[in-house]
């Protein structure tokens, strides 16, 4: 072989190589980075399509569940009154009481306020304290859970009762209790919150004065 033959044996191998080395650049190239893109596209609609139907799940369970919680809702809405009703809810406790087997029962409302978070009902704080056995104390508190008004306890504290002249062993031990629990009540709407666009009030009848009514009397 020759040295042209060389020559142009090397030149076409450099030309097949400069062929393939463009044809990766020009076309397999970018065509390989669209088959990434079109993967990581095809990754997040599918993480997307997995977030879907973890949502249509969820709305299914809530639609299939709705029945249940709207009646828990009318149910608790029941035991919300639209007044404090404080002695009522005293002589609801009064009974839980006696039906508990609990003594030396006393009740200390507090002044009605708003909730922490917010909302539309007010809260009553409610201190209770007695006497009575760690049974009883149990007893009591699941009595006041089931009262038609609703209670929630929001800490109890204990602490032995002293008894004069009794062994622990010839007795149930008696204990002081105290009850930190809320009530609840929602007011009626007053007529300053009615939104705007619903239809005013009728105005009032003008006020008839004394003053007016002998004027009109002298007219006659």
């Amino acid at each position: 072989m020759g040295r042209t033959d060389r020559n142009i044996l090397v030149l076409g191998l450099l030309v097949v190589l400069l062929i393939v080395v463009g044809y990766y650049f020009l076309f397999l190239g970018p065509l390989l980075d669209r088959l990434d893109e079109r993967s990581e596209e095809r990754s997040a609609m599918e993480a997307q399509l997995a977030n879907l139907r973890q949502e249509v799940s969820e709305l299914e369970a809530v639609q299939r569940n709705a029945p249940e919680t709207e009646r828990q809702l009318l149910e608790l809405s029941k035991r919300v009154p639209t007044e404090p009703e404080i002695p009522t809810l005293v002589v609801q406790m009064e009974d839980a009481a006696d039906a508990a087997g609990v003594t030396q029962l006393s009740i200390q409302p507090g002044t009605p306020g708003p909730p922490p978070g917010g909302g539309g009902y007010s809260v009553v704080p409610v201190t209770m304290s007695f006497e009575g056995t760690y049974e009883q104390l149990v007893d009591f508190l699941r009595r006041t859970g089931q009262l038609a008004r609703l209670v929630t306890a929001n800490g109890v504290t204990y602490q032995e009762a002293p008894q004069e002249g009794t062994t622990l062993q010839e007795i149930e031990q008696v204990l002081q209790v105290e009850v930190e629990a809320e009530v609840y009540f929602q007011p009626l709407v007053e007529p300053s919150d009615v939104p705007s666009g619903a239809a005013p009030a009728a105005p009032a009848p003008p006020e008839t004065t004394t003053e007016t009514q002998e004027e009109a009397t002298d007219a006659q």
